[in-house]
């Protein structure tokens, strides 16, 4: 039971890093957008 809850934790703190790169990104794409229009 608690190696599977580990494995949660693990699973969703990655896929927090992946989102908040993802949006990171997606941020700089609209700032850039907006600075070059």
């Amino acid at each position: 039971m608690r190696r599977l809850l580990d494995f949660l934790i693990n699973n969703i703190r990655e896929h927090l890093m992946l989102y908040l790169l993802l949006s990171l990104l997606l941020a700089l794409l609209d700032v850039a957008y907006l600075y070059f229009s």
